[in-house]
């Protein structure tokens, strides 16, 4: 990805956390919730941004994180945003071929995984989405 992030003119920085070790997912699904975060933000922030990408430990927990110093999401559409079908902006999003499944399916994904996700954004300032799942899943 982070070819494709610098010819798409952004910059893609990750922070691990080095406690961080192995851990028991599904590496195929959660790769995919990955790429739709990192997707979008190469497509909906403009050229110049920075992507952020890091995992941290967290209690039972390791939560990762996307975050774009993009346009933000406005605040009414924030507690939609995991809706099948949902665009926050309709039109600019055909346009880049947007379907309004991608972050359907991350929260699918995340609670399959008996974990949660969230957004933080501030319009004019970026957006941050939080991945925190579980170190030990159930059985």
């Amino acid at each position: 990805y982070r070819t494709r992030a610098v010819a798409a003119g952004h910059t893609l920085e990750y922070s691990p956390d080095p406690a961080v070790g192995s851990l028991p997912l599904d590496s195929l699904k959660i790769t995919q919730v990955l790429e739709n975060l990192i997707d979008n933000a190469l497509k909906y922030t403009p050229k110049g941004t920075r992507i952020g990408l890091g995992v941290r430990l967290r209690g039972a927990e390791v939560e990762l994180w996307v975050r774009d110093d993009g346009p933000g999401i406005p605040p009414e559409d924030l507690p939609h945003i995991f809706e099948r079908f949902y665009r926050v902006d309709k039109g600019r999003s055909r346009e880049k071929g947007g379907t309004g499944l991608g972050l359907s399916i991350v929260k699918h994904i995340v609670q399959l995984h008996g974990g949660r996700v969230r957004a933080e954004s501030v319009p004019g300032r970026g957006t941050t989405f939080f991945l925190n799942l579980p170190l030990r899943l159930e059985e």
